[in-house]
């Protein structure tokens, strides 16, 4: 056999077995994936409360706890006091821990502290267009390009200033 041959047999053979490795992982990883939930906010180890075992093993409730942690970084990110926010996240986890026994409960609080959240994210967000507002006022430039501002930062409501 030629020295090229050789090589594109070679070449042959590491193709072929990348893709028996990657077929492979992708089977082990579906296998791993469909015998439990995985929760987007913590780990779903052996150390676990009762309704953390409920939510690593539940795909309604890991759902849930996605969309938790969503609701939960957007409205950290917009809090005008994030030491009150995070004593706040804190206590309300503890509560679950200690309180949320079985699934109706742990349904229950998910959709209660989303709902939080959310409100808290439309609350720190109107207040930081007030801010906004209020620091381009004080700069005492024209309507227009406060208005330019104004969409370049997500508020592009017509006449909304004031």
């Amino acid at each position: 056999m030629t020295r090229s041959g050789k090589l594109k047999t070679k070449l042959f053979n590491v193709r072929r077995a990348a893709g028996a490795a990657t077929l492979t992982l992708l089977v082990l990883g579906g296998g791993l994936l469909s015998g439990s939930a995985h929760a987007a906010s913590f780990h779903c180890g052996k150390k676990v409360s009762s309704s953390e075992k409920l939510v690593c093993t539940d795909p309604d409730l890991s759902s849930l706890d996605d969309k938790l942690a969503i609701s939960f970084k957007r409205a950290k990110d917009v809090t005008p006091d994030a030491a009150a926010f995070e004593d706040d996240h804190v206590k309300q986890w503890q509560w679950r821990q200690h309180n949320c026994k079985d699934k109706t409960c742990v349904v229950n609080w998910y959709n209660r502290r989303i709902s939080e959240l959310d409100a808290d994210f439309n609350q720190g967000t109107q207040n930081q267009i007030v801010v906004l507002k209020a620091n381009l006022a004080e700069q005492k430039i024209t309507d227009t390009a406060q208005a330019a501002v104004l969409r370049m930062k997500g508020d592009a409501v017509p006449g909304s200033l004031q």
